[in-house]
């Protein structure tokens, strides 16, 4: 997949890095429906905690893949700069 943008060149977003983000973007959408969850679940404290521990796992994944991209970016540029 490449873009071109207004006569700068190309970026190519590769598949793997386009997963990333893409991967990265639904679960943070994710989070914010936690505190819907959380405000519906009211005083059902038990399903309340289940709630919490899944928004504390995926806000642990979010930091994970934003590492991970972070870290392929910035080997892909070294690979660009070299080239």
């Amino acid at each position: 997949m490449a873009n071109q943008s207004s006569g700068q060149g190309s970026f190519e977003l590769d598949n793997v890095t386009y997963d990333l983000i893409t991967v990265l973007h639904e679960k943070s959408k994710g989070l914010e429906a936690y505190d819907k969850y959380l405000r519906d679940a009211g005083s059902d404290r038990d399903i309340a905690q289940c709630f919490e521990r899944i928004r504390e796992d995926d806000r642990k994944h979010i930091q994970e893949l934003q590492n991970r991209l972070s870290q392929r970016l910035v080997d892909r540029q070294g690979v660009n700069t070299a080239a």
